[in-house]
């Protein structure tokens, strides 16, 4: 895992991740502090990233809450939007902290991990161009978001080791 702070291509920096307990997210922030959400989708021994349409890279999937939606219900709807996986468990992992550029400020984000026993038909989408099983062992390509290969190693390796 690298020493953080690490920084993106556009300057995002990954500040920190604190691995905590669903009941606990409560005790690290006011829920309403968390605008996104991402997921940690795990099968076997590998994590699903997606090519982001917009951005050119491949990632976790996640994004904004909407309004009146929490944390676990935002992460719910954009891994089906982005993948199309639905009906899966979400299990809160972490809360990680970024300091971001356009615009300049400090955001939180909460981090679900899905654990698959079946690899899930994935839905190509105006979101997600491709997908692809990444090993957190694995070094980190060019074209691969820093920040959330990051979030995603820190999360598979909390629950297997």
């Amino acid at each position: 895992m690298a020493v953080l702070p690490i920084r993106d291509r556009m300057g995002n920096t990954l500040v920190d991740v604190r691995l905590v307990a669903d009941d606990d997210l409560v005790g690290v922030v006011e829920p309403t502090a968390v605008p996104a959400s991402v997921v940690v989708v795990v099968h076997h021994d590998v994590v699903l990233m997606m090519f982001d349409r917009s951005r050119k890279q491949w990632e976790l999937p996640g994004g904004m809450r909407e309004q009146g939606e929490t944390a676990r219900q935002a992460a719910t709807r954009e891994l089906l939007e982005e993948t199309g996986i639905g009906g899966v468990g979400l299990i809160f992992a972490a809360v990680a902290e970024f300091d971001l550029t356009k615009p300049p400020r400090r955001e939180l984000l909460a981090v679900y991990r899905a654990q698959l026993q079946s690899v899930p038909r994935l839905v190509v989408n105006d979101e997600a161009d491709d997908f692809r099983w990444w090993h957190p062992a694995d070094a980190v390509s060019d074209d691969m978001s820093p920040l959330d290969s990051e979030i995603a190693r820190r999360v598979f390796h909390s629950t297997t080791t």
